[in-house]
């Protein structure tokens, strides 16, 4: 299947390819974080485990120069760095199943942790290069929609399936299972090529250098381009996009489990079920940043995000209803894939194609950087003994910050 043929190709293997992409993060954040609280880990546990799992994410803008300056396969531009990370992350599942444990520190977990998702950052890298080199203008809208639904079916597969095998089979046997997963996916993934002139699979060098930049090249166009006043306010809203969502993620196992009572299996149940409905929310996002523009999209998402925390804090007494918990918790997973799927848009768009992975690894390094912010100030304010309602009110407040960001932005490209 040739990528660039045509754009059902193009959507179909990219959408795998971030499908992939979800499975380590689904049993990581989800089914791996749910089982912990079940077992009595605090929220400053989790958010130690966490924090350090994330920080590959935030070394994407170094990643990104590499993947935009190494290119030289005949398998193409890109297929080199995701067959390799595929391999690297098979083989990290098999070690790290001869380590992880839950006698072990949270510090040591988490260290466990980071290398997954560091073979994890560089396969999302070379996957969002690939997007930018092969989507056109007309379709990056939906295309993200449908690339992140993939990803979200990914992430509510594993944790569904992460669940099951740690309630089952134990923590290690769980681990050989996603290696095993991770290694069958590449069989998946040789067949496919980004341009006809392409081979499938091969060790061999190609001369072709068309559009090459050196590692120099590309840092010093990344400075340049990020001083522009409309890039620092995108910088500065991917910085604070995603704090309330970090607090959130490292502060819901802990409300539903040990404040709501909920059995941990029901709560990655429903918060896959979230995942799934996140799907055609993310699809929605992207169709309507297509027709309309990110930026109002954004806007709309965060006040509704900011809503659902606090009702968080408002409805907390009534959560242990397995219904009206759901309905929070759904509802608020749906919103986050909506905005997310705009969010991509909107950093893509603005994406230059010759340094398309550094540019965009660097903007997706801010956001994740952003999101580990959110779950160190969840731990510390788990440390001095606010309340998990305080938490959520806090939240509330922060999910305004990126509403100011894009507006500003709107001006600066003169969108009403």
């Amino acid at each position: 299947m040739v990528l660039s043929y045509n754009r059902l190709n193009r959507r179909v293997g990219l959408s795998f390819l971030y499908f992939i992409q979800g499975m380590p993060q689904g049993l990581i954040y989800f089914a791996l974080l749910d089982w912990m609280a079940s077992i009595n880990f605090s929220i400053s546990d989790i958010a130690i485990i966490t924090s350090i799992a994330s920080l590959p994410w935030m070394f994407k803008f170094i990643i990104g120069p590499f993947v935009d300056s190494y290119q030289f396969s005949q398998m193409g531009k890109r297929k080199p760095w995701i067959v390799g990370s595929l391999i690297l992350l098979s083989i990290t599942f098999f070690l790290s199943s001869n380590i992880i444990s839950i006698q072990i520190s949270p510090l040591l977990i988490g260290l466990s942790l980071f290398f997954i998702m560091l073979c994890t950052s560089i396969l999302d890298v070379a996957t969002d290069g690939l997007a930018i080199d092969i989507l056109e203008e007309n379709e990056r809208g939906l295309s993200n929609g449908l690339m992140w639904g993939a990803r979200t079916f990914g992430v509510s597969f594993a944790a569904l399936l992460g669940s099951f095998l740690l309630k089952n089979n134990g923590l290690s046997q769980a681990f050989v299972y996603f290696g095993i997963i991770i290694l069958v996916s590449i069989i998946v993934v040789i067949p496919q090529k980004e341009n006809h002139g392409d081979k499938f699979l091969s060790l061999e060098k190609s001369e072709k250098r068309e559009g090459w930049t050196s590692l120099r090249e590309n840092l010093i166009k990344l400075y340049n381009t990020s001083i522009t006043p409309l890039l620092f306010m995108l910088i500065l809203f991917c910085l604070t996009s995603n704090i309330s969502f970090g607090m959130h993620y490292v502060s819901i196992s802990n409300l539903y489990i040990n404040n709501s009572g909920w059995d941990y299996d029901i709560l990655t149940i429903v918060r896959s079920i979230g995942l799934y409905i996140g799907i055609f929310s993310a699809i929605l996002g992207g169709y309507l940043s297509d027709k309309y523009n990110p930026y109002k999209i954004i806007i709309v998402s965060q006040f509704i995000i900011a809503l659902l925390m606090i009702s968080m804090t408002i409805m907390i007494n009534q959560i242990s209803n397995l219904y009206i918990g759901s309905i929070i918790l759904i509802f608020l997973s749906a919103m986050g894939s909506f905005v997310m799927s705009a969010s991509l848009a909107l950093c893509m768009g603005l994406s230059i194609k010759v340094i398309a992975a550094t540019q965009f690894a660097f903007l997706m390094s801010i956001r994740h950087f952003s999101r580990i912010i959110g779950e160190w100030l969840a731990g510390f304010l788990d440390y001095i003994n606010l309340s998990i309602n305080e938490i959520y009110i806090v939240m509330f407040f922060l999910s305004f910050l990126p509403i100011l960001a894009i507006q500003r932005m709107m001006v600066l490209n003169k969108i009403r």
